[in-house]
């Protein structure tokens, strides 16, 4: 790397850390205590029954760095966690899914599974923005700056989505409501956890509308709740989706669950490639799939950054063993050259 790009690489770093340390108050809409560690998803039942030496593998993306998809070796009290409710709040919210056997056919509990989900977009998104904005004040190149702005103008966008979802949120454990759909489908267990929210609507589409709109931006993109995680012996897929997206989504969402598992497969390992960069994996499913092919893997990052039809399905299933050569394969025709 040369001595720019370093410098660059440790900017990111640096001003991600700084971003991250000044969240502290708790998520919770009626609390203003300091927040703890959280894990995305329980560590004892979940996250432990994939590591190994207490640990496990963990995706960071730094566009800064070569290759800029870099997986890491993480403790589990560190992975797969971030600052999002105080110790009371942490505890006994979740106690339902953490404390008894899950029931799927629960909505509470299915509820349950997005909100950490949910409050690690939003703080990620928060992050993001203090991040490109301390980059802003770094940097000396106005191409660069003009970048990081457009960034922060579409994150702040995302975040008022998230406004949206968080009240149905709240509506739904305070009140008693139902604003949600959810679905579950039990898959043969393979040593990789999932969590994300990610957008139904294409970019190609979201240009449409504005093309035809004058400018105008779309009211609000539809969020669609994902999970994937071990659970007794079996692989767990928790989705879901708001009511008043129903018209719009149903048909895609309602796919994951009709087609048959190897379909689903691909779906998914497409989602991990193009669309959601929050998972984790074993040891073992790290040396077996990723080891040695991360240059490979940031190509996939460099073309999700490019394409506008991102519901496309691309033939790569990274569960199964033909998955090298066809990820190699799709380098060769879609990759950076």
């Amino acid at each position: 790397m040369k001595k720019e790009e370093i410098e660059n690489s440790k900017q990111f770093v640096e001003c991600k850390k700084a971003a991250i340390s000044k969240i502290r108050k708790c998520f919770h809409p009626n609390c203003s205590g300091n927040s703890i560690n959280s894990h995305i998803l329980q560590k004892n039942g979940i996250l432990s029954t994939i590591a190994k030496d207490n640990h496990l593998w963990e995706i960071r993306v730094n566009p800064f760095k070569s290759p800029s998809f870099h997986p890491k070796r993480t403790g589990i009290n560190e992975v797969f966690s971030f600052n999002c409710f105080c110790n009371e709040h942490d505890t006994n919210l979740f106690s339902k899914i953490e404390k008894e056997e899950i029931n799927f056919e629960d909505y509470q509990s299915c509820l349950l599974f997005t909100v950490r989900t949910f409050y690690n977009e939003l703080f990620r998104k928060m992050v993001g923005i203090d991040q490109f904005t301390c980059l802003i004040d770094k940097s000396d190149d106005e191409f660069a700056k003009s970048q990081f702005r457009k960034t922060i103008d579409s994150t702040k966008l995302a975040v008022q989505d998230l406004d949206f979802i968080k009240n149905l949120i709240w509506s739904d454990i305070d009140k008693g409501s139902e604003s949600f759909v959810f679905k579950y489908r039990i898959l043969e267990k393979v040593e990789l956890i999932l969590s994300s929210f990610y957008d139904f609507e294409t970019s190609n589409e979201i240009k449409k509308y504005q093309m035809e709109n004058g400018g105008r931006d779309l009211d609000r993109l539809s969020s669609i709740f994902i999970t994937l995680f071990p659970y007794k012996g079996k692989s767990v897929l928790l989705m879901g989706y708001t009511k008043e997206d129903e018209s719009k989504v149903k048909g895609y969402f309602n796919s994951f669950f009709k087609e048959t598992e190897k379909r689903v497969q691909r779906k998914i390992t497409n989602l991990m490639l193009f669309q959601c960069e929050n998972w984790v994996c074993s040891e073992n499913f790290y040396k077996k799939k990723i080891k040695g092919k991360e240059n490979l893997f940031a190509n996939t990052a460099y073309f999700s950054s490019r394409n506008y039809n991102e519901r496309r399905v691309f033939d790569l299933n990274i569960f199964n063993e033909g998955f090298d050569k066809k990820l190699e394969t799709w380098n060769s025709e879609h990759g950076r050259k």
